[in-house]
């Protein structure tokens, strides 16, 4: 590896929700309230005060009525201070990659020593919208945009659905239905099996989802809370800006928060909804593609779901000096763009960035994880690297699990984390493409 490319960033700690289907178990929850589990959870698993978390970063795609900023109020949820800064990226489904790769950057610029990072949606909650309504209509119908599609499943440069430009896309590639059927199957099974085997263990964290408090986690106990961190010092005089809230503005947790206490009927969801045991390749034949004569399917393409992902990076001198043992380091980050129809393409080509640049080859990679966008992008992306399907996705990938849009590049760069810690150490990528034609990949490193 080329060591003049050393990073100081190091994962503390990381968590994820399990992912649910549309209208599945996670449904009640939104975006913010799934993003704030799974920072709680690795706050817990990296027993560090959150007190020392000084910046959140979190990707989210359909923010349409979300809200403000919908990662300050992840931070605000998950019980941190008010002086925690935040912001919400969106590079469609690297966002929570991007997330990733931001908190690395911050952290090897000497900008801040801990910082959050992850991903989170809820295609459940996203809404429609109503165009034009804003100064009425003179006449005739209006008509409701579905924003799930718009924002997230919708190539604007080649007005269709991703799924149908994929299909197209697999069919002009010479991918055949069969190759990506038998991929699907095997993405079920692997995940399947990684469920059986407790595997996923380390990566996910169990949401006790309330039945009757629509909106609440049940939880044991609420968040350790953060200590708010004025600047010691500010100005040429060294003054210190201290001021106190009005009663009115005077912000109340408990209130606010996702989380509630005691005993309050709950639905624990602690595994991925749509991994499906019973999948055979007869089922999967007998569906329809989502193109006339195209090769896509519901079966081998992943679900529209819900979910977050979220892991702690800090910098490696802070983890040292805390006596904290990290799980891995960020080595680097790539990102490519090539034509919008052609997202099939730009995992291979953004990993691809990153060996060149660190003088590797695809065998000194121990662990890859290349997001199954459709099992066509994992099959075309692997094909292009050399690599053997059998080699990627040991865990199986997002046609099993789910793709909740702004969550997948934050678990896909964990679960590498993860299964080269199973594994003893060693190098792994994690590469996703996203919707406009752009490919990104993380390069990390366990030992």
């Amino acid at each position: 590896m080329n060591r003049d490319m050393n990073s100081n960033a190091v994962v503390l700690s990381s968590a994820r929700t399990p992912f649910g289907k549309l209208g599945g178990a996670l449904a009640p929850l939104s975006a913010t309230s799934l993003g704030a589990a799974a920072l709680v959870a690795a706050l817990e698993r990296a027993e560090i005060d959150p007190s020392e978390v000084e910046h959140v970063v979190f990707g989210e795609v359909l923010q349409a009525g979300v809200g403000q900023n919908p990662a300050r109020q992840v931070l605000f949820k998950a019980g941190l201070a008010k002086t925690v800064t935040a912001e919400t990226v969106n590079k469609v489904c690297a966002s929570g990659m991007l997330a990733a790769a931001t908190a690395m950057r911050l952290i090897n610029a000497g900008a801040n020593r801990v910082v959050a990072a992850g991903g989170m949606e809820s295609m459940s909650n996203a809404p429609y919208l109503l165009p034009d309504a804003r100064f009425g209509y003179r006449y005739g119908n209006g008509a409701l945009v579905d924003a799930m599609v718009n924002d997230g499943l919708w190539d604007c440069y080649f007005p269709m659905t991703m799924a149908t430009q994929g299909s197209k896309v697999a069919t002009e590639l010479g991918l055949s239905r069969a190759e990506q059927d038998a991929f699907a199957l095997e993405s079920h099974r692997r995940a399947h099996a990684a469920q059986q085997n407790g595997e996923l263990a380390s990566e996910i964290a169990a949401v006790r989802v309330a039945t009757k408090a629509r909106g609440k986690i049940v939880v044991d106990h609420l968040p350790r809370q953060g200590r708010t961190r004025v600047p010691v010092a500010a100005g040429a005089h060294g003054d210190v800006f201290t001021h106190e809230p009005s009663a009115e503005f005077t912000f109340d947790y408990a209130n606010f928060a996702p989380f509630v206490t005691g005993d309050v009927p709950a639905a624990t969801a602690d595994r991925d909804e749509a991994v499906r045991a019973d999948s055979t390749l007869e089922t999967l034949a007998k569906l329809k593609p989502l193109e006339r004569d195209g090769t896509i399917t519901a079966g081998n393409a992943p679900g529209v779901n819900d979910g977050a992902a979220a892991l702690l990076v800090a910098d490696a001198a802070y983890a040292k000096a805390h006596g904290l043992q990290p799980l891995a380091t960020l080595v680097d980050h790539a990102t490519v763009a090539w034509d919008s129809p052609y997202i099939a393409l730009t995992p291979a080509m953004a990993a691809q960035t990153l060996l060149d640049r660190h003088h590797l080859t695809t065998r000194d990679i121990a662990v890859w994880e290349i997001n199954e966008a459709f099992a066509a992008v994992a099959l075309v992306s692997a094909r292009r690297l050399g690599l053997d399907p059998a080699q990627i996705n040991q865990r199986g990938g997002a046609v099993a699990m789910g793709h909740p849009i702004g969550a997948s590049g934050a678990r896909i760069l964990a679960s590498v984390i993860h299964q080269l810690r199973a594994r003893g150490g060693g190098l792994g990528i994690a590469t996703i493409c996203s919707g406009g034609g752009q490919g990104d990949a993380m390069l990390v490193q366990v030992g």
